[in-house]
Parts: C-alpha cells; structure tokens; sequence
C-alpha cells in the first residue's frame, strides 16, 4: 500500500533521471532492510537488488543493497541481434562488485543458458 500511495505522490517528470529517481525513491522506502530475518516470516526476506526500466530511453539501472552507487545500462549499446554474442555483467562473488555509472561496456563473454524442452 505505501508504495501504492508513493507512486503516484511522486513528482511526475519526462525527464529520465527525474523520473528514475522517483522510481528509486519509491523502492527505498519500501524495500525490506539489509540483514532482516524473522522466524515467524519466512517469506520475508532482505531486499538485494533495486532495479528501474527505463522503457522510453532503453536504460536499465540497477542498486545493490551492498554498494553505495547506482549503475545503469544504456541498452541501445548493446547488442541484441541474432548474431551477437553472449554477454553477461559481472557482479561478483556474493555481488561483491561495485559499479558505478554507465556499465554497458562492463558486460563480459558468456556461456548461453541451456534451457530444458518443455514437454
């Protein structure tokens, strides 16, 4: 409910850092603190990750809830055709790593999923 309530008390804005910012804003205060954990509530659980899509600018950005910064990924740099290869953004042992800024170019080979047929 209080991030039903915060999402449209927000400030409203076509700007794409204005507008992510409120996002974040809003996932903040509802985000379950770092190290929670109570018996009577197993499915309760520490919030990781924070993310926002932005779907109009293609830029993803993420928070971890162990590093001090936000990272975004200008989706447009990447490539997605059915030629390109397989990349992936590494976060590190325990996501560890700490990113910052525009990390598009932090994307590293990687070996495809090997999904199983559905029957």
């Amino acid at each position: 409910m209080r991030a039903g309530f915060y999402v449209n008390a927000v400030t409203q804005s076509d700007d794409p850092r204005i507008a992510a910012a409120a996002v974040f804003s809003v996932i903040r205060n509802s985000s379950a603190p770092y190290g929670v954990s109570i018996p009577e509530a197993p499915n309760l659980s520490t919030t990781r990750w924070r993310v926002v899509a932005d779907q109009k600018s293609m830029v993803f950005y993420g928070e971890s809830a162990t590093s001090p910064n936000v990272f975004w990924v200008d989706l447009k740099k990447l490539d997605f055709s059915e030629s390109g290869h397989v990349r992936k953004l590494d976060l590190g042992v325990d996501m560890n790593r700490i990113l910052t800024g525009e990390a598009s170019n932090q994307f590293i080979p990687a070996k495809p999923f090997d999904f199983m047929i559905a029957e």
